[in-house]
């Protein structure tokens, strides 16, 4: 691949094996912190992405501090809106950066092509990493592994560079894409230890030489470590601080030692992939998989170690490579427990590593038995392109992930509580509760499975057990969305005073959340208080310019002050929210009708006809249309069925009807 034409063959086979990533959607995790997430549809909030980490998530409970994860996410909504398939093109065109980057690491590295092709193949086309691309909420470790990378090709060029002024620069260069990592996600802490370990295994200079450049790389990386982190507790302590650990340290410790050789099998046979693998904790040091992990891990620190202290022997590279797969993975396999045990998406840093290992490997085969080796290659290159679109399209089914990851852990609480989410937002409501109850006996009193409980009793009427279960959500803490869905409750048993109540409330503890601000409106327009509600939709519309409801309520106002050029906006956009809704549509219609537009009017009559064939103000909006331009068989037929479907109480729409159809001679 020495060519232009090789290069694009692999970028063509690139974007074939992931094809099936598009169009996607948002999933699981993506809700609460990108589609939900109001914040990220102002530009105006970037630089508070860098002040606040209450931005991350509508959640407060799950705060993180990644302002540059969230500029991406601002700057993906500003091209793309809330169409899917642009954001995951963002997440693929970076995954395929971090491929050209890993090859351009081990070209300059060792000086050959080969390796680098056989490592960025491994990677980019690795199944595990389809899971990265597909769930828009792992950018974070995509980003980070971006800036580790590129990190370590400004470590070569400080390396090689003879000038001192060039030296300054690159070590500013590596600092800086250090900063971006730290703010694109915390794992990037471990770094330095992999700068300073490329140093020192690569540099082929004199030993003085090569510790005074590794002296000037560490010190302003260590600085920028120790200043980050002082400065994120001392700033945002309190709202990192409170959360419940899963399991204790030292049984997390145990249990993570596994994972290290848990993920290399993962990647050497990357079959039976999902969202949620299962896993076992081990409670004590003693126990034989613990003791051969630790086994294991103690000879990968040996290998580094003599790789460290004899950088020119032939498994120095190897050494390199075995110390960037365990620092990568140290973040989330260690003694700081995490929700989930193991998953696909915590081993993407890790996997450079890996890859440049398997090149290796195979870089020393293909040496000895080419053909055989090269034949070999594309083999396992095939099948992991058919793996990746296989797992894209049962991405685009949120359904079929969670039904597979209910068989890969069938007693895993989090599994079950999303797969009955999944249910209930299909329309399943009693399906979705079987899962849910199982998997509240499983992780009692935790507050998303709670909430998942009191919207499927409020979907099913039972109101009381609702009420119940969104109450025990609020007293662990506080939570707008609970609190919205509980004057909901409120709203529905008749105590409407009570859910203005709550619905005021939740405005002040969140006055950013554009849902609470909609409810409320809602509330105040059926109370009679319109101005009210006018103001509350209209402050919702600012943080979230798409929500449904508001966008009806104040197309509504402008098409009765006769604006109705603005009118039709809003009744568009709130279309856009609800493309089942004819109700929207044929509004738009009729708003685009007061201006004259028959031909835009006649299009949203169609849309609002198709949402519902049986509405009778979307065939009356689509005759008029057709009647003003001149279309009289075409708007004899719609008035017809408008006549045949138009509500009997509705008798100004069926006294139209009967003008219009009476003009056309009928």
């Amino acid at each position: 691949m020495k060519n232009k034409a090789g290069w694009a063959v692999f970028i063509a086979a690139f974007f074939a094996a992931y094809a099936a990533v598009f169009p996607g959607d948002f999933h699981y995790d993506d809700y609460h912190s990108i589609r939900d997430n109001a914040a990220l549809t102002r530009a105006s909030n970037l630089p508070r992405f860098f002040g606040n980490p209450a931005y991350f998530s509508v959640n407060p409970a799950a705060a993180m501090y990644r302002p540059l994860l969230l500029a991406s996410y601002a700057l993906d909504y500003q091209v793309f809106g809330w169409r899917a398939w642009g954001w995951h093109l963002t997440n693929l065109l970076l995954h395929l950066a971090n491929a050209l980057l890993l090859w351009a690491l081990i070209e300059r590295t060792f000086g050959r092509r080969r390796p680098a092709w056989v490592a960025a193949l491994l990677f980019a086309f690795q199944p595990i990493a389809g899971e990265n691309v597909n769930y828009l909420n792992c950018r974070s470790s995509i980003l980070v592994t971006t800036f580790m990378l590129a990190g370590l090709l400004c470590v070569r060029r400080l390396m090689v560079q003879g000038d001192f002024r060039r030296r300054i620069f690159w070590i500013a260069l590596c600092c800086l894409f250090f900063i971006s990592g730290l703010l694109s996600k915390d794992s990037a802490a471990v770094f330095p230890g992999m700068a300073l370990l490329y140093l020192w295994i690569f540099h082929r200079g004199s030993g003085g030489e090569k510790f005074s450049r590794a002296l000037a790389m560490v010190m302003p990386l260590a600085f920028i470590l120790v200043g980050y982190l002082y400065l994120r507790n001392e700033f945002f302590a309190s709202i990192f601080t409170g959360a419940s650990i899963p399991r204790q340290r030292l049984v997390n410790l145990y249990t993570e030692l596994k994972s290290y050789f848990w993920y290399a099998g993962l990647f050497a046979w990357p079959v039976r992939l999902s969202i949620e693998h299962g896993g076992s904790v081990e409670p004590g040091l003693l126990r034989p998989r613990v003791l051969l992990s630790l086994a294991g891990l103690l000879s990968i620190f040996a290998l580094v170690i003599y790789s460290a202290l004899r950088p020119r022997s032939k498994v120095s590279a190897a050494g390199f490579f075995a110390g960037f797969y365990v620092l990568a993975l140290l973040p989330t396999a260690s003694i700081i427990p995490l929700n989930v045990l193991v998953s696909e998406r915590a081993l993407y840093p890790a996997l450079p590593g890996l890859a440049a290992l398997a090149a290796l490997l195979i870089d020393g085969v293909i040496a000895r038995r080419r053909v055989p080796a090269l034949a070999m290659l594309g083999v396992i290159l095939v099948f992991y392109g058919v793996m990746l679109f296989s797992r894209g399209r049962d991405w685009q089914d949120e359904l079929k992930v969670w039904v597979g990851a209910l068989e890969m852990a069938p007693d895993n609480g989090r599994v079950l509580s999303e797969l009955g989410r999944r249910y209930y937002i299909v329309g399943k409501p009693e399906k979705a509760l079987r899962y849910v109850e199982k998997s509240s006996e499983l992780l009692p009193e935790q507050p998303a499975i709670l909430f998942n409980l009191g919207s499927i009793y409020l979907d099913l009427g039972r109101l009381e057990d609702a009420e119940k279960y969104f109450r025990k959500v609020l007293d662990k803490g506080q939570d707008t969305e609970a609190l919205v869905k509980l004057a909901l409750v409120h709203e529905k048993q008749g105590k409407a005073g009570l859910a203005i109540m709550e619905l005021e409330n939740a405005v002040e503890i969140a006055p950013d959340s554009g849902l609470a601000r909609s409810r409320l409106g809602e509330l105040y327009y059926t109370a009679g208080r319109k101005q009210d509600a006018e103001e509350q939709f209209r402050f919702a519309l600012e943080i979230d310019p798409g929500l449904e409801t508001a966008n009806w309520r104040v197309g509504m106002s402008l098409f009765e002050q006769g604006d109705y050029a603005a009118a039709a906006s809003h009744f568009e956009k709130a279309y856009q929210a609800a493309p089942k809704n004819a109700v929207y549509a044929a509004c738009a219609a009729m708003s685009l009708l007061r201006l004259d537009q028959s031909d835009q009017g006649e299009s949203w009559a169609k849309r609002s006809v198709e949402a519902d064939p049986e509405y009778g103000a979307g065939w009356y909006y689509l005759g008029l249309a057709q009647v003003r331009q001149g279309k009289k068989e075409q708007a004899r037929q719609s008035l017809q069925k408008a006549s045949k479907y138009a509500s009997p109480d509705d008798q100004q729409l069926s006294k139209a009807i009967v003008d219009l159809l009476s003009g056309l001679g009928n």
